[in-house]
């Protein structure tokens, strides 16, 4: 295993030399298969590309016991990542840990949420936790921010020990005061339309926000159609640090990794998570999300599967949430390929805006970002299915 990290570690070195020497035969070999040399271009600059990578590799001893090795670049620097839907994982973990704490709502989660401020007014539970985890809804991201509460979200994270965690913003317009103000819900049961909980409208005296220092990006903005010749400020909007992300990712799957910081769920959410973060919008049987064009198998897959829109891996489990969205882009997954003994989390944060300009629709998500993602993958998936292959 250490041979993967190494040649991450050695991609980021030999492509700042010239020397040949430097590249060992294994390594060049890889490279000889990215044509596209997009991992040489990153690697060369990764500062530039805000470029974080957490790999988590999981094995499985003699007696069933699963054990973690962990490898990471760059995850310590602190620079500014809008996480845009992965800031869907903490709301998800968050919200269920709520309910549970609310006695008078079900933890079966078929009670209804009523949101008068959603054009979505009543929805059970259950729904919007599988349509924001599969679809990436933002409406039923909205509709959850409202029953939880900025408030709580923030301090409960905190609790759990991520710190560099920021849910202060809505998918939504609206100022730093309308995105922290709580907005008055209510949970209707399922059987007899009871209301058994309200959460009026609470103002936050003391708006919260992240401390990273580098959140203006950009030269120039478009608000609408104007042109804004200064950078965008990220200020008052969420932040899930790529550390906070990834263990949140390994404590859904295997919470005994890391009971510190796993949330206070039972087991059958949590695996229902794991189910909606697994499947298709194609199978929600929704007209919304029926386009098979824009909905295939691997949308919003990154990491392994870039653009991908065909079934490459039949035997590989796979489960994510990703981010595009002002030019940045990321995916936190977890892949598990049985047949080969291959299971992994790889988190992967990079910015590819190259004229830093946001809300122009001109990134380089298609050039630079997800053949980068897609590639890194595909080195990472091929060493450990190399190196663990069960003896046939």
């Amino acid at each position: 295993m250490k041979r993967i990290w190494c040649i991450l570690s050695i991609l980021v070195v030999c492509f700042t030399l010239t020397a040949k020497s430097q590249l060992t035969d294994s390594i060049e070999s890889i490279i000889k298969k990215d044509t596209s040399l997009v991992l040489r271009e990153v690697f060369s600059h990764p500062e530039y590309y805000r470029l974080k990578i957490i790999l988590t590799q999981v094995t499985t001893d003699s007696k069933g016991f699963k054990h973690q090795t962990t490898w990471s670049f760059r995850d310590t620097i602190k620079e500014y990542f809008y996480p845009a839907s992965i800031a869907k994982i903490p709301l998800a973990l968050s919200s269920l840990q709520f309910i549970n704490e609310k006695r008078e709502i079900t933890q079966d989660l078929s009670d209804f949420l009523i949101d008068s401020s959603s054009y979505i007014k009543e929805r059970p539970i259950y729904d919007d936790l599988l349509l924001m985890l599969s679809a990436s809804d933002n409406v039923a991201f909205n509709r959850l921010y409202n029953l939880v509460g900025s408030k709580y979200l923030n301090i409960s994270l905190m609790k759990r020990g991520y710190l560099n965690t920021y849910l202060i913003h809505r998918f939504e317009k609206g100022d730093a005061a309308y995105h922290q103000t709580a907005l008055p819900v209510k949970v209707l049961t399922a059987r007899d339309c009871k209301a058994v909980y309200k959460h009026p409208k609470d103002t936050m005296y003391s708006l919260i926000q992240h401390d990273m220092r580098d959140s203006l990006i950009g030269i120039a903005y478009f608000q609408g159609d104007s042109l804004i010749p200064k950078p965008k400020s990220f200020r008052f909007h969420n932040f899930v640090d790529i550390r906070d992300a990834h263990d949140m990712m390994v404590t859904l799957k295997y919470p005994y990794l890391s009971n510190h910081k796993s949330f206070n769920i039972t087991n059958w959410q949590r695996q229902k998570l794991i189910e909606d973060l697994s499947t298709s919008p194609l199978h929600l049987n929704t007209a919304e999300y029926s386009d098979t064009a824009i909905f295939h198998p691997n949308y919003l897959r990154f990491n392994l599967f870039g653009r991908d829109k065909k079934v490459k891996y039949p035997n590989i489990q796979y489960f994510n949430k990703s981010a595009m969205a002002y030019g940045f882009l990321g995916d936190c997954c977890y892949l598990y390929d049985s047949e080969n003994s291959v299971e992994f989390f790889l988190s992967i944060y990079m910015y590819v805006n190259k004229d830093e300009i946001l809300n122009d629709d001109k990134y380089d998500y298609d050039t630079i970002g997800l053949p980068f993602m897609k590639r890194l993958g595909e080195i990472i998936y091929q060493e450990i299915k190399s190196n663990n292959r069960i003896a046939q």
